[in-house]
């Protein structure tokens, strides 16, 4: 699975990256969502589908590989 970001929709809340820290970061610069692994590892996929169930925008999303 892979997941991506819309980064037009992200406003910065951070809530994937303090749900999944091992996927997700936070932009320096602007305070917008990194994804530093977009081919989400197995163990890990639960907690981006939170993750993305948790953005306020909606600016994330879940692809299948």
């Amino acid at each position: 699975m892979k997941v991506v970001v819309n980064l037009d929709l992200c406003q910065g809340h951070a809530r994937c990256e303090d749900l999944c820290p091992e996927v997700f970061s936070t932009d320096a610069v602007e305070g917008k969502c990194v994804i530093e692994n977009a081919e989400v590892p197995a163990e890990f996929e639960e907690k981006v589908r939170l993750a993305v169930r948790n953005c306020p925008e909606g600016a994330l999303r879940v692809t299948k590989s």
